[in-house]
């Protein structure tokens, strides 16, 4: 007579609990994932097509459709960590795209700053500053850093 029966409620309780668990972490993975994609907004390849392609080329080579009609032809995107000794400087491209000016930030060169409709998020600088930046801009450095060969 060593068996002791365990009462029902106490593993229909377990498994409730488990089922609860189980659950509420596939809501915080759904969370996750949003905020990954960055809450609904276009991608960085979706804003390349959009915004860049047109003179850097589909492929960000530079050879755009519209790139002849350019004083001075665009950079290949392509190559930004190798003309920095194999770094890529996301704070400086993050400036560039925006339209901060400065050197290498040509007449032809739009200026990105109205891509902030997507609201922003907190970037953080090289030197551990954290700066509310547009959520684009992130999205696009970030496809422009996946691009480099």
């Amino acid at each position: 007579m060593g068996y002791k029966m365990r009462p029902v409620w106490g593993m229909a309780w377990a498994a409730g609990l488990a089922l609860a668990v189980a659950f509420g972490l596939g809501v915080l993975a759904g969370c996750t994932d949003e905020a990954a994609r960055g809450g609904g907004s276009k991608s960085g390849s979706v804003l390349f097509a959009q915004n860049c392609a047109s003179c850097h080329g589909a492929d960000g080579r530079g050879a755009g459709w519209a790139a002849g009609g350019l004083e001075q032809m665009p950079a290949d995107l392509t190559l930004i960590a190798e003309r920095n000794g194999g770094d890529f400087q996301a704070d400086d491209v993050l400036a560039k795209i925006h339209g901060y000016g400065g050197p290498g930030h040509f007449g032809d060169m739009p200026d990105f700053a109205d891509l902030e409709a997507g609201g922003h998020v907190m970037w953080q600088t090289q030197n551990g500053q954290r700066i509310a930046t547009p959520r684009a801009l992130v999205a696009l450095v970030g496809y422009l850093e996946g691009l480099q060969r």
